[in-house]
């Protein structure tokens, strides 16, 4: 019995307290982890398979340069590299970081409302699964991994300017704001722009209400970071991501018709009907908790984002801006559900807290299970194409693919090992950008030709004019294309076909 009383005790005195931040890693770890052990062998999200896997291999084989890798915001990249360089393979590895990445936001996001907001443990708990159960948080866990990456730091960030910055503060309080700035501004620009613009609105705040000093002390801490975001911008090369984005109807850009805009009034009626699609299950808990939730930081946060989604830029697309309100509006309904703790139907013996809980967690359930398991050539109507996702290249149908299909995984892996088999050093392969990481993964570089999202005919004869006789394309089978390319030019002819995807040689004289 004495046994059973110590541990009682033991539990009364830490148990209670652990249990919440477990609940805020655990949950979104084993959430996150589930579309990878149904992908298998394969890993989840286009940027994983498309940009992070391809410059992790690039960087290992061909290194990199100081400049270049300081442009690039480094510090997802890497962790992925050292962790390939130490022996762990590449797609393990990047299996094994999406989910624990998610569980460390979760973890995060709680430390934010636990110490920065004095909130209960359970209503911070509650807010971390929130923020990374609800579906728009699950796509951007999906393959925005450096974004998610600089969100852990951003909330460290937040939690460290909730307490405030002042002169009775430690140095060691400083540093640790210092360093977690730095890991934002090293790891996304996105976030650190959020970030900075709430850093200058606090000091402005702190200035106007006579805080000269805990005002001076945050403009400090964070004036080295944002020089060094600023030589970051500036060393940042030209890459296709960044380009006017209007006027698409006069460009044979293949990446503009996916993500451009025909006009600045077209984008902002496609942020409006994105916004709503993304967040209309859970707004009227968003307007009621903005209403009385007052907090300085989550509301700049939004303010934030709406100025930056009026300004045409491309990171791909303004949209992934919108994205990002999932985490502040978890807090606003967190708050919205504590304020309606004391409205009740004495019939039903029901408070309306508990019944928002009951629609909140069955909504997002229902919508976050489906996105996660359902395959792509049959997902839940929610993020059907033909139904109700008109957005389709911002929230895929599943997370069940990266840059293919799930069930066209194994068929791509089998092509490019007939192509390894079958054709000469001398030949090269044509790669769209969703192609490029599994070609690289499987050829060497010299093999492998990126023609990103433009024409593979346009490429296939400027290296004909250079000389190149051996030109082979991987694409689906003519008529079943992704990303607005569902055919293949007469130019080329199919040699090689698994499932749905293709071998194609160029061969300009078999056209009539």
């Amino acid at each position: 019995m004495s046994v059973y009383f110590r541990f009682r005790s033991l539990w009364n005195m830490f148990g209670k307290e652990s249990v919440f931040p477990l609940l805020a890693f655990g949950i979104p770890l084993l959430l996150r982890a589930i579309p990878e052990v149904l992908m298998g062998p394969y890993v989840v999200g286009f940027d994983t398979m498309g940009h992070y896997v391809p410059t992790t291999l690039l960087w290992l084989k061909g290194g990199v340069d100081l400049w270049r890798y300081i442009a690039t915001a480094p510090l997802f990249y890497t962790v992925a590299v050292s962790s390939v360089a130490a022996g762990v393979p590449i797609i393990t590895a990047l299996k094994i970081i999406p989910p624990v990445l998610h569980g460390l936001l979760g973890l995060s996001v709680y430390g934010f409302a636990k110490k920065g907001l004095s909130w209960s443990p359970k209503k911070s708990a509650f807010t971390a699964v929130l923020a990374t159960a609800y579906f728009v948080a699950l796509r951007v866990s999906w393959d925005m991994l450096r974004n998610e990456l600089a969100l852990v730091f951003f909330f460290v960030v937040l939690t460290l300017l909730g307490t405030g910055i002042g002169s009775r503060y430690s140095w060691r309080r400083l540093l640790l704001l210092f360093l977690a700035m730095i890991a934002v501004v090293l790891t996304h620009q996105l976030v650190t722009i959020i970030m900075f613009g709430m850093v200058l609105f606090t000091v402005v705040q702190k200035a106007f209400r006579k805080k000269l000093v805990e005002a001076a002390g945050l403009f400090a801490v964070a004036l080295p970071p944002a020089l060094l975001f600023f030589a970051i911008l500036y060393f940042s090369p030209v890459v296709s991501e960044f380009r006017v984005i209007f006027g698409f109807p006069l460009s044979s850009d293949g990446w503009l018709q996916l993500f451009g805009f025909p006009s600045y009034a077209a984008m902002l009626a496609s942020e409006a009907g994105f916004f709503l699609y993304c967040f209309l299950p859970i707004l009227p808990f968003v307007v009621f908790g903005f209403w009385r939730f007052r907090n300085f930081q989550m509301r700049t946060w939004v303010l934030l984002i709406l100025i930056a989604s009026l300004v045409p830029m491309v990171s791909p697309s303004n949209l992934r801006w919108i994205m990002l309100l999932t985490y502040p509006f978890a807090f606003f309904v967190a708050e919205a559900l504590s304020r309606l703790k004391d409205v009740s139907w004495r019939r039903f013996r029901l408070t309306a807290c508990k019944a928002s809980v009951a629609y909140l967690v069955s909504s997002t359930a229902f919508l976050s299970l489906g996105f996660m398991v359902s395959p792509p050539e049959n997902p839940l109507f929610y993020f059907n194409s033909g139904q109700l996702n008109g957005y389709i290249y911002q929230i895929p149908s599943s997370m069940l693919q990266n840059t293919v299909s799930i069930a066209d995984c194994g068929d791509t892996a089998n092509a490019l090992r007939w192509f390894e088999s079958n054709v000469t050093e001398d030949g090269v392969l044509l790669a769209h950008r969703a192609f490029y990481g599994w070609a690289l993964s499987s050829l060497s570089q010299d093999q492998v030709v990126l023609y990103e999202y433009n024409s593979p005919e346009n490429t296939a004869k400027q290296l004909s004019k250079e000389g190149q006789s051996q030109i082979h394309l991987i694409w689906w089978v003519s008529g079943l294309g992704w990303y607005g390319q569902p055919t293949v030019a007469d130019s080329f002819a199919e040699i090689y076909r698994s499932g749905r995807i293709a071998i194609y040689a160029y061969a300009p004289a078999s056209v009539a």
